[in-house]
């Protein structure tokens, strides 16, 4: 919580490594169940990113991909992390769907993101943060209600 243009974004990208290392100097710890995340390879934090912490994003327009449906999305992330078969991972997409509040999610999971309101894309990304059940949670945006 805090002000606009306070920092808010930047410290929850920091959190999970995502600024440019080109670009951003890094100091100190980001400790995360024992570990410094600031010493851990990027192999390691592909890991832990979006299984282990994972992070609703401001705008799910920009962060959804415009050419996929939001199915085919939740489905990628949850077997990028977790092994599932094609199916399972359907079927939990679904749940998840169901489990932020998005209407007719059997139907909705066919969706492209540009058919859907700002309200139901911001859903789907809390959807596909859940998805894998992470430990750390990061909203870069104050959510609804519901949650």
């Amino acid at each position: 919580m805090g002000e606009s243009g306070c920092g808010k974004s930047v410290t929850a990208e920091s959190i999970q490594r995502l600024l440019n290392e080109k670009t951003t100097k890094y100091e100190g710890q980001i400790n995360y169940k024992g570990r410094n995340l600031l010493e851990l390879s990027e192999k390691e934090m592909r890991k832990i990113r979006g299984n282990e912490i994972s992070m609703i994003f401001q705008d799910p327009m920009s962060s959804l991909n415009p050419v996929y449906t939001i199915g085919d999305q939740i489905v990628e992330a949850i077997r990028l992390h977790q092994k599932r078969s094609k199916r399972e991972a359907y079927e939990q997409a679904i749940t998840m769907l169901k489990l932020t509040g998005v209407p007719a999610a059997e139907k909705r999971i066919h969706d492209y993101p540009h058919q859907l309101s700002g309200g139901l894309r911001q859903r789907v990304m809390t959807a596909i943060a859940l998805s894998c059940n992470p430990g750390l949670l990061i909203a870069d945006e104050q959510q609804q209600r519901w949650m």
